[in-house]
């Protein structure tokens, strides 16, 4: 990463907690009914929502991208509104932000941040912000995807269950089932929760029907002769995702690796002494929110002052590196993917070169 903006981002870190307090008594001064409004627990709510907000700016200041900021304020200026939080207070908090981190950031500080805040507040402002798009295929595993989501919010897992078994007897290859429908229904109960039309009950349902689901599906994989390479497959420290993870780690064991699947939240010691213990061909990562950006550009920097590991690719992926293509290049890593069968292309290609 580059060594001043990482610099930025953990001034901006290191005074978190006291700029959301500073924003929130700003905040208050501009409006003086947010109690009213919002109840007695008005101020600690709305000082934690900006010091998330101010830890995802960090974030994105270490990789010196205002589009991921932009992004992640929109998102959540969505998810404050389907929940009844107006959005002018939202835009109101951000406006106040600024002003907080203009006084009392040092001015070479503050001239590296400022310009994401500005950024997301034009974005904020306008009435025609960009919008969650479709998740779902298109035919033919559109009814299929529609069929699953069905079942998973009738709280019917025997019928999801069915319907995935159904389609591998039908000869659909277990990637497209990957690729084609559980992602995409993944995806979509994700925005669905993010608007509030399901609960998180509802949306954790789902990851566990899916994940079950998985481990149905592992004793039919049609392996591959054994290449000869290895893989490990974890997420970035702090990041308990993992269901996209696993399918690129099955993906990757159907081609004919040798997986090591640690799956989420390996702690950065643990990891570098496994991966000098095992040197194994390519670690393919899993960053899956913003706010573990800095930690993944930080464990690539480890793996690189590693002698041992020099010569291991390393493979990033998640929804981040959807929104910034350029994201690997800031975080070191030698290539990325944005879907569970690409990574297993982009692998194999790192691994040949």
């Amino acid at each position: 990463m580059n060594a001043e903006a990482k610099h930025a981002s953990k001034v901006i870190d290191s005074v978190a907690k006291a700029v959301a307090n500073w924003t929130s008594e700003e905040h208050a001064r501009a409006n003086p009914d947010l109690p009213k409004r919002y109840g007695s627990k008005w101020r600690a709510e709305w000082t934690g929502h900006t010091l998330s907000q101010i830890h995802m700016l960090a974030q994105a200041v270490a990789v010196r991208s205002v589009d991921l900021f932009v992004h992640h304020s929109v998102w959540t200026i969505d998810s404050f509104e389907a929940r009844g939080i107006q959005g002018a207070d939202f835009r109101e908090n951000a406006r106040c932000l600024r002003e907080v981190l203009a006084k009392e950031l040092p001015p070479t500080i503050a001239q590296v941040v400022l310009p994401f805040v500005d950024a997301s507040i034009e974005e904020l402002q306008s009435t025609n912000r960009e919008r969650d798009l479709d998740s779902l295929p298109d035919a033919p595993h559109r009814k299929r995807t529609l069929k699953y989501l069905e079942a998973i919010l009738d709280g019917d897992r025997t019928s999801a269950e069915s319907l995935i078994l159904a389609a591998l007897d039908d000869g659909v290859p277990i990637a497209e089932i990957y690729e084609n429908v559980l992602a995409p229904a993944q995806a979509r109960l994700g925005q669905m929760w993010h608007h509030g039309e399901i609960s998180v009950a509802d949306e954790h349902f789902g990851s566990a029907t899916t994940q079950s689901i998985m481990s149905m599906l592992r004793p039919r994989f049609p392996m591959a002769s054994p290449n000869g390479r290895t893989v490990v497959a974890t997420a970035t420290p702090g990041d308990l995702h993992e269901i996209g993870l696993r399918m690129v780690a099955d993906l990757f064991e159907i081609d004919g690796w040798n997986v090591i699947y640690l799956g989420a939240n390996t702690p950065t010691t643990d990891l570098i002494e496994l991966l000098d213990r095992r040197r194994p061909d390519l670690l393919a990562l899993s960053v899956n929110t913003g706010l573990t950006l800095r930690d993944a550009g930080e464990l690539v920097e480890q793996i690189r002052a590693t002698s041992s590991l020099a010569e291991m690719k390393v493979l990033m992926g998640g929804p981040p590196f959807r929104l910034a293509t350029d994201l690997w290049q800031a975080l070191g890593a030698d290539g990325y993917a944005t879907s569970c069968t690409e990574a297993v292309s982009v692998g194999n290609q790192l691994v040949a070169s």
